[in-house]
């Protein structure tokens, strides 16, 4: 691992146990065992160290999305089966520890910090709902539910729940068991899609 890798992984620890305004530069540098001026080589700021986390975990969350056609003809073999394997993608993601201190930073960090906070609203929460709805519209068009449904309530119903177990677990609950969470998570939320899916479908 070279500096600017250490210092990148470094910083996701210490800002996920202390806050990214209770951690300076000089606290990165003495963990990654550099100089403070060596961070310059990498980073030009802690905001830009900041960045870069946050361009790292939308870019691992959205890696290998699935395009629409795709999303179609899944839905065609079964929407138990188009939603388990989103769900173990996503499961997938989260099981690398620096996911999951990032999404703690993420929302911990949101009361604070006016750039996390947009970040979450826009890559956390619209972001993710606007693709449901997407997907709602389209098992609406396949005749899987009803078309008089609401597709952003369905979305909503279904996303809050889910991002109210993440606040749960990383914010009331921590530190519970990462790995533990996770089992649950995943039978929470099949639980409750199917809750939805079952009051909806034709």
């Amino acid at each position: 691992m070279n500096n600017k890798e250490k210092i990148f992984h470094v910083s996701i620890d210490l800002f996920s146990k202390y806050g990214y305004d209770g951690v300076s530069v000089r606290k990165i540098a003495s963990e990654v065992g550099i100089k403070e001026s060596s961070i310059y080589n990498h980073y030009k700021s802690k905001e830009s160290i900041l960045d870069s986390i946050l361009n790292y975990y939308i870019g691992v969350m959205t890696k290998e999305e699935i395009p629409v056609a795709q999303a179609s003809e899944n839905l065609d073999v079964g929407f138990d089966y188009f939603y388990s394997f989103g769900l173990e993608f996503y499961i997938d993601r989260l099981k690398e520890e620096d996911m999951m201190k990032i999404t703690r930073i993420i929302l911990v960090e949101a009361y604070h910090n006016e750039k996390i906070r947009t970040f979450v609203k826009q890559a956390i929460i619209e972001g993710p709902i606007n693709g449901w709805i997407v997907l709602f519209d389209l098992m609406k068009e396949k005749g899987l539910i009803k078309s008089d449904c609401n597709s952003r309530q369905l979305a909503e119903s279904f996303y809050y729940y889910g991002l109210f177990l993440l606040i749960e677990h990383f914010i009331v609950n921590y530190p519970q068991d990462d790995e533990e969470f996770l089992v649950e998570f995943g039978k929470k939320t099949q639980i409750h899609i199917k809750l939805l899916y079952d009051s909806v479908k034709i």
